[in-house]
């Protein structure tokens, strides 16, 4: 069902005109290095022109499509290709330099790479009479086995343990180190580049298309699964590369055949599933094209999502700008709205498509894929903010680092230390609990409620805010440490977690509330009473206390074993209310602090023997996130009243 969607896709697409459908003989790719020579071959500059922009990308172009598979080595690219296939230079000559039999055969492989490249030109230029072809070959007469702008070696000044590898010589005369995997190519006379020259490109797009004519016709000829056509060629190897997905290097394939252990019967290759050789060239081109485009997919860590809608464009809009960068504006119109700007009749009978990938060398693995109408997909992902809802502790606005709070990436980062961690499975499950509305697993709250631990005695309550203090961002730069999610993320999630694992169960205890609420619950009043108890220890420092404080230093005890360690706090906080007290600035909030911890102390049973409180012993993973949502809940709290306060200019006051 995925292969034939994203076939009609393409055929959809085809309907339309779309140039990424229609001619498929060119493929967009970055090109760095451009050969300038003029009419008699020789070459205008000191070396080739450096398409590397400031981004650090080289310039796309659009080159011709290799006709041919390259798996067996040998093959070059038309009018484009590495110093491999241009000069026949390969680009690790020191590779295989003790395994004489390899060095043979890859250098065989060299030769024939390059006379290759230059059969082509030939042929094309016999076929077209074109003079800057002649032009080429004339080049590769010139230059033979002389490349003064190549070197192989290190730097100029060396670094140490730095090993060599090819320098290139550039139009400006400077000299720079050359990627393995950089393509070169030619213009002629400071004219467009031959890629774009109006005579080679119908030459290639013809030669292409025959190519593929003749391959048709020598193949074996089925049933497509796809498109359910009989007699049609059946495809042995799905050869377009689809690009765009981390992991894969220049492309990867979905489907593929290339080892007994996937063969059965007697089948050779894809002749195991057979599809035709139109349908697997348009399923590929159609998934590149989604992934090349950022109103249909999106990018996130190692994880690559692709998603549409069968016959609304502005479906992929909404979905793509409320994963991504979701603001508090746009969130706040689509919960209010989310079919504005969509018209009904069409949304009503329309079907959305999304399908998650990831990269495994050359090949590509479908993590999830999913098919529902366009109404259930809009109402889930209403769904999915709403859960999400939590109040904000700061000034409420976007983090400075990356994305905004509620963005798929920032909350995938709550459970890793640092981006690089992330994890295609914890990402496929946030993103099907965003479009399918499942529950996320509890065991998910063990690394997010651990490097909440991590950072807050590392860096303080500031972690918290959103966006993340001043303060805190120098601390965490002067520790040359990643930049963490800010507060809301972290609290958000968890509390999706907790409430939807929740709302599979009968009974339990109450569902989690966007702002502070009162409830019985003892893990969520524990979290609260050590936010207040922070707050008086802080005010009585004149919020100056220097190291860690009793949130930083105890929340990982408390949150685990509250009655192991609030008895302790709590006799700690007479001091810092009696210091309070005698302060000339504070005088006088001490009353407010005492009454805020009596109404949260009011809320506990009464203990053994009737002492009250009843602090529990140990809390689990799902008691230990509502601990952590009371903390932060009264944190904002707090820092809201405060903040109101100022406004007004009264004095400061703690919600209780």
């Amino acid at each position: 069902m995925l292969l034939q969607h994203l076939y009609e896709l393409a055929e959809r697409r085809r309907r339309e005109r779309d140039p990424a459908f229609v001619d498929t003989a060119f493929v967009r790719k970055p090109i760095r290095w451009i050969i300038q020579i003029d009419s008699e071959g020789r070459m205008s500059s000191p070396g080739p022109l450096d398409t590397m922009g400031e981004n650090k990308r080289a310039m796309e172009y659009d080159k011709p499509q290799t006709g041919e598979a390259k798996n067996s080595g040998g093959r070059a690219e038309f009018l484009a290709d590495t110093i491999t296939g241009v000069f026949g230079l390969d680009t690790e000559p020191e590779k295989y330099l003790n395994q004489e039999n390899a060095r043979q055969r890859r250098a065989m492989n060299n030769k024939d790479k390059y006379e290759d490249f230059w059969r082509q030109i030939q042929q094309a230029y016999d076929s077209t009479k074109h003079s800057s072809l002649l032009a080429l070959l004339s080049f590769n007469k010139l230059i033979g086995t002389s490349h003064p702008f190549l070197r192989w070696g290190t730097s100029k000044e060396p670094k140490a343990n730095e090993k060599p590898t090819w320098w290139m010589k550039t139009a400006t005369g400077s000299e720079t180190r050359l990627g393995s995997g950089d393509y070169l190519t030619f213009e002629v006379n400071s004219r467009l580049l031959l890629l774009d020259d109006e005579v080679i490109r119908p030459y290639w797009r013809n030669l292409y298309e025959q190519l593929h004519a003749d391959k048709d016709f020598s193949s074996q000829l089925g049933t497509c699964l796809v498109t359910g056509e009989d007699n049609v060629p059946i495809a042995r190897t799905h050869e377009v590369k689809i690009r765009g997905i981390k992991n894969t290097g220049s492309g990867g394939t979905i489907v593929s055949f290339d080892k007994p252990a996937f063969r059965s019967y007697g089948f050779e290759k894809s002749l195991n599933a057979p599809v035709s050789t139109r349908a697997a060239k348009d399923y590929c081109n159609a998934l590149t094209w989604l992934l090349s485009r950022k109103n249909h997919s999106l990018t996130v860590g190692e994880l690559s999502v692709c998603f549409w809608a069968r016959d609304t464009e502005e479906a992929s809009d909404v979905f793509a700008q409320m994963l991504d960068h979701p603001d508090p504006k746009s969130v706040r119109d689509f919960l209010n709205a989310p079919w504005a700007g969509i018209e009904q009749t069409l949304w009503q009978h329309d079907q959305f498509y999304s399908i998650a990938l990831s990269g495994n060398s050359g090949r590509i693995v479908v993590r999830h894929w999913m098919q529902m109408p366009i109404e259930s997909a809009l109402a889930n992902f209403k769904g999915w903010f709403e859960d999400l809802h939590i109040t904000s502790y700061g000034e409420g606005q976007t983090e400075q680092d990356s994305g905004t709070p509620l963005g798929l990436f920032r909350l995938a980062c709550t459970s890793v230390r640092d981006k690089d961690d992330l994890q295609p499975d914890v990402l496929t499950q946030l993103y099907r609990a965003a479009l399918e509305r499942t529950t996320p697993p509890l065991l998910l709250l063990k690394p997010i409620l651990y490097r909440l631990q991590v950072d807050l005695s590392k860096f303080g309550q500031g972690i918290l805010e959103t966006p993340l203090s001043r303060k805190t961002l120098r601390a965490i730069s002067d520790a040359r440490q990643p930049i963490p999610p800010a507060g809301e993320s972290r609290f958000a999630l968890i509390k999706l977690i907790l409430n939807r694992n929740e709302r599979n169960r009968k009974g339990g205890t109450p569902m989690i509330e966007p702002q502070i609420f009162e409830t019985d619950d003892a893990a969520y009043n524990c979290g609260r009473l050590l936010a207040v108890l922070a707050e008086a220890q802080q005010k009585a420092h004149d919020y100056k206390l220097e190291g860690a404080g009793v949130a930083e230093r105890y929340f990982g005890t408390a949150c685990a074993a509250p009655a192991s360690v609030f008895p302790l706090l709590i006799r700690l906080n007479r001091h810092h209310l009696n210091t309070i007290g005698k302060s000339d600035r504070y005088k006088g909030h001490e009353r407010f602090l005492e009454a805020s911890i009596q109404n949260i102390l009011m809320l506990f049973r009464p203990g053994e023997r009737n002492q009250p409180p009843g602090f529990p012993r140990v809390l689990n993973l799902q008691a230990q996130g509502r601990f952590a949502l009371g903390f932060y809940q009264q944190q904002a709290a707090d820092d809201a009243a405060r903040r109101s306060a100022r406004s007004n200019n009264n004095q400061p006051q703690l919600h209780s």
